[in-house]
């Protein structure tokens, strides 16, 4: 999976306040979170829907993201969820955006996910970004989900 956020715009009646143009890493559109947003656009998959015929064993979550200061946490959360209990995740994991610069400047970042044994194609990956405790805006823009063999 690979979005740069442009293929969001047109399929909504109205563009969400999380869908940012003021900034982007590639082409008009990213996604945001601030004071008013504390989650952007969230991705939902069923796993068979992303791979062909197995189960995938760990993934490569990567963005690009802007980040204004280290004061300013937030992440990039990757669930595993059973559709039938989204509130309650098999396995949540994050990717820190704070951790280390630079700031006010687009940086790439990643995080291998190693996917729990009692998945099945019906469990969903769920991807948003998330503010934490960020209170001035924070932007990802070119999500990548690879399948590591």
């Amino acid at each position: 999976m690979h979005t740069s956020f442009e293929d969001v715009a047109g399929w909504m009646p109205e563009i969400p306040p999380s869908l940012a143009t003021e900034k982007a890493h590639t082409g008009k559109y990213s996604i945001r979170v601030d004071a008013q947003n504390a989650y952007s656009l969230t991705y939902r998959a069923s796993l068979g829907a992303l791979s062909s015929g197995h189960r995938p064993r760990r993934l490569t979550l990567s963005a690009w993201v802007w980040v204004p200061s280290f004061r300013e946490n937030a992440v990039i959360v990757a669930a595993v969820t059973n559709p039938s209990d989204p509130d309650h995740p098999i396995m949540s994991k994050y990717v820190y955006l704070n951790d280390s610069g630079p700031f006010e400047k687009w940086k790439y970042v990643s995080r291998d996910l190693d996917l729990p044994a009692e998945i099945h194609s019906t469990t969903q990956l769920v991807i948003y970004l998330w503010r934490v405790n960020a209170q001035e805006p924070v932007y990802a823009d070119d999500l990548r989900l690879t399948e590591l063999w």
